[in-house]
């Protein structure tokens, strides 16, 4: 008698069997070559649109509605582990489908996933949209984002920032720790670090505007142009006109 957790794996290899036919029966040749040379990813291509990945993501919710979390975790990690930047982005997608499994104990994987992710599209991604729901119902997430916001890694010093996005626009997050990470990131000349941060200010400006006005104030002859412009974008024009007008 097998045991459940080999079980488990012949269960995932069948389904990454799924996955792959289905990709492989929508191959987009030149949506591939041209996908892979925007994200300047080095990783392959099926070439299926990011609509079709979400698809893919919800029907297999919807025929596995008995998933446990184990399975859902493990293929995802399955996933992730494929040299398809597509499979990649599918198992990103299941997650995010998945929010009632998205706890403190899959952050190590979310962090291992953000360190070896090579563009903005998975970084965004995992940020936003598994370690943000994390954050929200748990908020020693905090302790990943202080550490990741001094990381030799831009990618984790972004990730440190939008990983609250979603939070400041509904009011919420710590933005006295974003203000701090900021602060100490307005001398970087990385354009990802750069546009994170008056990203995220924007983001506080749809519900807390003048609390963006005064930190871009305060930040204004220290900050790349950049940064400025997006986050001032939210903002009513006569206060976008003093921060943009040094």
């Amino acid at each position: 008698m097998k045991s459940h957790t080999s079980q488990q794996a012949m269960a995932i290899r069948k389904q990454m069997a799924s996955f792959r036919k289905t990709l492989k029966d929508n191959v987009d040749p030149e949506r591939a070559v041209n996908e892979k040379r925007y994200l300047k990813s080095p990783f392959k291509f099926f070439g299926v649109s990011l609509p079709f990945t979400d698809k893919m993501a919800k029907e297999f919710k919807r025929d596995n509605k008995d998933a446990g979390r184990d399975y859902v975790i493990e293929l995802a990690r399955a996933l992730w582990g494929s040299e398809y930047h597509d499979e990649k982005r599918l198992g990103l997608r299941i997650l995010q489908f998945h929010p009632e499994y998205l706890d403190l104990s899959v952050m190590p994987l979310l962090e291992e996933m953000l360190m070896q992710s090579t563009g903005w599209d998975f970084v965004d991604d995992i940020s936003i949209h598994l370690v943000g729901t994390v954050l929200e119902k748990n908020k020693r997430v905090y302790d990943y984002l202080k550490r990741w916001s001094a990381s030799d890694n831009f990618w984790m010093r972004r990730a440190s920032m939008i990983s609250q996005v979603l939070l400041f626009r509904r009011d919420k997050g710590d933005k006295k720790l974003f203000f701090g990470f900021a602060e100490k990131m307005l001398h970087e000349n990385e354009f990802f670090v750069r546009k994170a941060i008056g990203w995220c200010i924007r983001e506080i400006a749809k519900a807390s505007p003048d609390e963006a006005f005064d930190f871009l104030m305060k930040i204004k002859d220290k900050a790349s142009g950049l940064t400025l412009r997006e986050g001032a974008k939210r903002l009513p024009v006569q206060q976008r006109e003093m921060i943009l007008n040094k």
